[in-house]
């Protein structure tokens, strides 16, 4: 039997990996994101839906719609948004809607999401969530995006509740935590100052940035079999760069 998966933020770098990556083992998938279309970069035979994450009255029909009679196999949420323009130091008086729609998108939405996919994915054994966190999430930094590494860290906190709360019906939940990785929203921010790039490079142990499949093959591996007896973790993806943090 065909699986089915659910991925957000589908038309971003690691979304469309994952996409990509669970459509080459021969997994449905239902994508979603905010626009309108799906990016051409996205798998061939993807079911694509738009969906607004922010907006709080949503009830995801439309999308869980799509899921038909078999069931829910895979949620996987990585939709994140991180507003490098506007997002800067927690103490700076800027608005508060920079925190509002950070939180919005990359915490709330994903447990409301959850919420309203648990009766698809409670239709039989082995199922699995996944949640994009970051390392931001896991490791204090002294950096702007205050308002991101804050609700990374939430979602990690989140994943690890949901895992608890739902282990004794056998859905595994857990965050995969990726470093530097080499997406469309970063890439013209190292394109602007390579010396920025090579810094990061140097910073990491694998001497390297991390792609989009790197992520996706991470999550591929949590969502799958062989990780059955694992849950209530963090997968981190940075190549060994917060390692060297200090």
């Amino acid at each position: 039997m065909m699986h089915t998966a659910l991925v957000t933020g589908a038309n971003g770098g690691i979304g469309s990996a994952i996409v990509a990556r669970l459509r080459a083992d021969g997994i449905r998938v239902i994508a979603t994101d905010v626009s309108a279309l799906p990016s051409p970069a996205l798998a061939e035979g993807t079911t694509y839906v738009s969906t607004d994450l922010l907006d709080a009255t949503a009830t995801f029909d439309a999308l869980l719609t799509e899921v038909g009679e078999g069931g829910l196999d895979y949620l996987v949420n990585a939709a994140g948004i991180a507003l490098f323009d506007r997002d800067g130091s927690i103490f700076d008086a800027h608005d508060d809607g920079v925190w509002d729609t950070t939180l919005g998108v990359n915490l709330h939405a994903v447990r409301r999401l959850t919420v309203a996919a648990l009766p698809h994915l409670r239709t039989g054994r082995g199922k699995s969530i996944v949640n994009v966190a970051s390392v931001a999430g896991l490791r204090g930094m002294d950096s702007p995006l205050d308002a991101y590494q804050v609700s990374k860290a939430a979602l990690v906190s989140l994943s690890r509740a949901i895992a608890l709360k739902l282990a004794p019906e056998a859905i595994r939940c857990n965050a995969v935590c990726p470093g530097a990785i080499l997406t469309p929203m970063i890439a013209p921010l190292y394109e602007q100052s390579p010396q920025r790039r090579t810094d990061m490079e140097h910073r990491t142990p694998l001497g390297r940035l991390g792609m989009p499949a790197d992520v996706a093959d991470a999550t591929r591996f949590l969502l799958s079999p062989e990780a059955s007896f694992i849950t209530a973790t963090e997968l981190v993806v940075d190549g060994g760069w917060s390692t060297q943090l200090k």
